[in-house]
């Protein structure tokens, strides 16, 4: 199983688009934890760092992937995501976001100083659980160019000849 465990806006549709790429079957948002390891072979995104918990404990061989971006490109980044309306939605995808909003940001709209505070806890949160399993962690910033000799070495695939995927 791959995890990517990276906050919001800070790269994970490029990374499931990847994931895809090098014959991983990767969700964005999985509804069930129980698809996880039958139907999908990979996760990344919001829910991923709600049930980071239970997913560790049911594939303690899991490798993980953070990724991270620039702390205030990534705020701008959210202040735009997070502003736009979730009227847009149908019900069940408004309830879903404000349910995973809440559990990871503690909020379901954008607050600044809120979003920083958890993007630092979230890198440090990370970083201490792996702490002595840096073999099963992967920190990559795809909004800064680290792509394919990166992430395919990581996972032990032949490093791809093509462009990354690029996804805002």
């Amino acid at each position: 199983m791959i995890f990517g465990c990276g906050l919001s806006r800070t790269g994970n549709k490029s990374l499931g688009n990847a994931l895809k790429i090098l014959g991983y079957n990767p969700i964005k948002y999985p509804k069930s934890i129980d698809d996880l390891g039958t139907v999908y072979d990979a996760a990344v995104d919001i829910t991923v760092i709600a049930w980071l918990d239970e997913l560790e404990a049911r594939f303690p061989e899991a490798k993980w992937i953070l990724t991270v971006r620039d702390i205030e490109a990534w705020l701008k980044s959210c202040e735009q995501w997070f502003g736009r309306s979730l009227e847009d939605c149908s019900p069940d995808k408004q309830s879903y976001l404000r349910h995973y909003r809440r559990i990871v940001y503690g909020a379901e709209v954008f607050e600044p100083e809120l979003w920083r505070e958890v993007y630092y806890q979230h890198l440090d949160r990370i970083n201490t659980r792996f702490t002595g399993r840096e073999d099963q962690l992967l920190v990559i910033n795809i909004c800064q160019g680290e792509s394919w000799d990166k992430l395919c070495n990581f996972l032990d695939k032949p490093i791809k000849n093509e462009p990354f995927p690029s996804i805002s």
